[in-house]
C-alpha cells in the first residue's frame, strides 16, 4: 500500500438537497506498473459523479435539454454535455459504412446569419452518416473513398471539389438548388 486519498464525487440528489460522496481510494504500489488507483466498479476513473447519476443523466437528457437537466442537477452545462456525449457513444457505437455506394449530401443553416452544418445520408435507406458543423471540407473523414460510386449534393462548389479530390472515380450528380420556402 502506498498511501489513501479521498475522492470528491456527485450522487443523485435526496430530497432535492445535492448529495457529494467523499470517497476513501487506496493508492497501491506495484513493481512492475508502478502506482495504481483502486478500482471501483460503480465510479469510473477520474468521473466526477458515480455511475447511476450519469445514468440519470443521459436518460433526462432524452426528454429535456442539456441546459434544463444541468439546471436540475446543478451541474454546469459542460458536464451534462460530456456525460450525454459520453452515453450516446456507447450506446450507438461506430458507424457501419458496409455497403454504401452512394451517398448525399447537404447543408443547411444552423441559426440565422452564416453558421451551416453538413449533413451525409445513404439515399437507399434514408441513414444519417455523418452530421458535422460547418462544411463539409473541414474534419470530414475520407476513409471509405474507395468504395463510393456516386454522391449527390446541391449546387455547392465546395462540395463538388471536396468530393472529386478525394473519390475521383466517383460519379457526382449535382441537383438543383433545393426550393425554398418563401412567405
Amino acid at each position: 500500500m502506498l498511501d489513501r486519498v479521498e475522492r470528491r464525487v456527485r450522487d443523485l440528489p435526496m430530497f432535492e438537497v445535492p448529495v457529494e460522496l467523499i470517497i476513501p481510494q487506496l493508492r497501491l504500489s506495484c513493481r512492475v506498473c508502478g502506482p495504481k488507483l483502486e478500482r471501483l466498479d460503480w465510479l469510473v476513473p477520474y468521473a466526477r459523479v458515480i455511475t447511476r447519476m450519469a445514468t440519470s443523466i443521459a436518460g433526462l437528457c432524452k426528454v429535456m435539454s442539456l441546459r434544463h437537466v444541468a439546471q436540475f442537477y446543478r451541474l454546469s452545462w459542460t458536464a451534462v454535455k460530456r456525460i450525454d456525449l459520453r452515453h450516446l457513444e456507447r450506446e450507438l457505437g461506430a458507424i457501419d459504412l458496409n455497403g454504401v455506394t452512394v451517398i448525399a449530401m447537404d447543408e443547411f443553416a444552423i441559426q440565422k446569419g452564416h453558421r451551416y452544418a453538413t449533413v451525409v445520408v445513404e439515399p437507399s435507406s434514408k441513414r444519417v452518416l455523418w452530421v458535422g458543423r460547418g462544411a463539409l471540407a473541414r474534419g470530414h473523414r475520407t476513409t471509405g473513398c474507395a468504395r463510393l460510386h456516386a454522391a449527390v449534393m446541391d449546387m455547392n462548389t465546395a462540395c463538388d471539389l471536396e468530393v472529386r479530390m478525394h473519390c475521383p472515380q466517383d460519379e457526382v450528380k449535382i441537383r438543383a438548388a433545393f426550393p425554398e420556402n418563401r412567405r
